[in-house]
């Protein structure tokens, strides 16, 4: 059955199948049409929010820098005067004088560091005599243990020799 033979018919009016297909491939792209503007629409009505959701966070931003600006220039001003201080204040206590002071520091500090070298080797040499303990120590410990086994070995061949001479007497002495 093609497509020119069908038939509608809506309220006595008859409609060929082909105007039927023209007319609702028609619809359709009309309707495709319509949503499509309408999310375009949409779309732009979503871009100009965030839009103006930018300048406003760009016009905070810009009044946060400039209150930054403000502060950072006031506390550039506070450094200086204080670097002016610092100098003054190093003047005063006549920091060119220290120079036999730093002298006399790094003459202790060497002595310091010769001390420190003899204080490292008698570590070394206590280490060793640590290590050296603990190996005795490892070694009598074993000597421990091993004589522990062989008391245990005497004592059960004492036992073993007590009960052959308690049966050589039983053998010996049937009745008694």
């Amino acid at each position: 059955m093609a497509l020119d033979d069908l038939e509608l018919n809506i309220g006595g009016q008859s409609f060929k199948g082909v105007y039927v297909a023209v007319v609702v491939s028609f619809a359709s792209t009309i309707a495709g049409g319509i949503w499509t503007a309408s999310e375009f629409f949409s779309r732009l009505e979503a871009q100009e929010a965030a839009v103006e959701a930018a300048g406003v966070t760009a016009s905070t931003l810009q009044a946060r820098f400039e209150d930054l600006r403000e502060s950072q220039t006031e506390a550039l001003q506070g450094y200086q005067v204080t670097i002016a201080n610092m100098q003054q204040s190093l003047e005063d206590n006549d920091v060119a004088s220290l120079q036999g002071k730093l002298a006399e520091l790094g003459t202790n500090l060497e002595a310091i560091m010769e001390a420190q070298k003899e204080l490292l080797d008698l570590r070394d040499r206590v280490a060793a005599v640590e290590k050296s303990n603990a190996e005795a120590v490892l070694r009598v410990d074993n000597r421990l243990e091993s004589l522990k086994d062989t008391n245990e070995r005497l004592k059960r061949i004492q036992k073993e020799i007590d009960d052959i001479w308690l049966g050589l007497d039983s053998i010996a002495n049937p009745l008694g």
